[in-house]
């Protein structure tokens, strides 16, 4: 009897150990465009033969680790994104929403297997100040005129996602996710309504600029490889040739009046000729 209880303190004992995880979720957020690395417990993977993380409802296998020989699965949804190293822990670079989900390890021992839940959610560009990285630029213009912010990115690789942002709160202004082969989407459309246009290499075209374009541009460009940050500082001046463009109208409306409108605007352009040196 005894040897009986022993033997099921030992099999409570095991229950205890392999399956205290089993209802234990993390729950991880992300910005797409961003990686994350989901870490199992380290007591967990010492001595381990096995390894397989799973992904989604389904628990379909993305990544496995047999003693130090790693391997991944032809998911296409996961292509080129994965890194797992020695320690189990895995990798998932470059995120869109469509990662969101349920990741599972599954360690196997000799005497048993662990398991380590996640839950992530892939936040979609919310509208929140990147770090300050990358070189800043500082770019002039004048009003009316367009400007070329441009990212010197010679070649996209066709898994970028590019974000750009503006002013001081970071604003979502522009988008586009290579990947899915969709066009760029753009955003405030008050200030920006049909001025916004991004090019292949990621580099935005700001055409008939306001003053109220002044400010501060970042943009991110995340793949697979690697993420690059640049920023811009914009300044839009003045109107052409000092003001003279809203100068002649009102004169113009001055001159209907009678002669001495005339003469006024005909004075009023010497002195603008000779200020601006024409």
């Amino acid at each position: 009897m005894m040897e009986i209880f022993k033997t099921f303190q030992f099999l409570l004992l095991m229950c205890g150990v392999f399956g205290a995880d089993e209802d234990e979720v993390k729950s991880v957020s992300v910005m797409e465009g961003d990686s994350v690395t989901l870490n199992p417990d380290l007591t967990q993977i010492q001595g381990f033969i096995l390894i397989e993380w799973r992904f989604g409802s389904q628990g379909s296998i993305i990544a496995n680790i047999v003693g130090k020989v790693i391997s991944y699965e032809d998911e296409e949804i996961f292509k080129d994104r994965l890194q797992l190293d020695q320690t189990g822990s895995l990798t998932i670079k470059n995120m869109r929403t469509k990662h969101s989900g349920r990741y599972k390890a599954d360690i196997s021992h000799s005497t048993g297997t662990f398991f380590t839940k996640f839950i992530v959610t892939v936040y979609e560009s919310p509208a929140v100040i990147d770090a300050a990285e990358g070189e800043m630029k500082l770019m002039s213009v004048k009003e009316g005129d367009p400007v070329i912010l441009q990212t010197d990115v010679p070649q996209l690789t066709g898994d970028e996602l590019i974000v750009w942002r503006f002013g001081d709160e970071g604003k979502l202004i522009a988008k586009h996710d290579l990947e899915p082969k969709s066009p760029p989407l753009y955003y405030d459309e008050e200030r920006f309504r049909d001025r916004l246009k991004l090019d292949q290499t990621g580099s935005l075209t700001i055409t008939n600029t306001r003053t109220t374009h002044s400010g501060v541009y970042k943009v991110k460009i995340s793949s697979n490889k690697q993420t690059l940050y640049k920023r811009f500082t914009v300044t839009v001046g003045g109107s052409r040739c000092c003001g003279f463009t809203e100068a002649v109208i009102q004169l113009v409306l001055s001159a209907l009046v009678g002669v001495a409108g005339v003469v006024i605007l005909i004075y009023e352009f010497r002195t603008r000729r000779r200020t601006c040196g024409q």
